[in-house]
């Protein structure tokens, strides 16, 4: 996945979910929601920052992931001594 791709899918996805969470019933006022988050994202993204946000979102996943397989699985119990 690309840093853009990355970029605009972590900002829209929680800013589209928030508005369909919030302003589901007014029809009118989600629509004007929804296209200020376009133009706020397409200002972004003609910026660069689109492109920064993408890049720290994918060293933030790999870095996650990265110490999910790092962790040792469950431990083994020890025996009991013999008597």
């Amino acid at each position: 996945m690309t840093p853009t791709i990355a970029g605009a899918l972590a900002l829209a996805l929680p800013l589209l979910l928030l508005g369909l969470l919030f302003l589901r019933r007014n029809g009118v006022v989600f629509l004007f929601y929804v296209v200020l988050c376009a133009v706020g994202i397409g200002y972004l993204f003609t910026t660069g920052a689109v492109d920064d946000i993408g890049t720290k979102a994918l060293e933030f996943v790999n870095q996650f992931t990265a110490e999910k397989a790092a962790e040792p699985g469950p431990a083994a119990p020890t025996p009991a001594p013999a008597p």
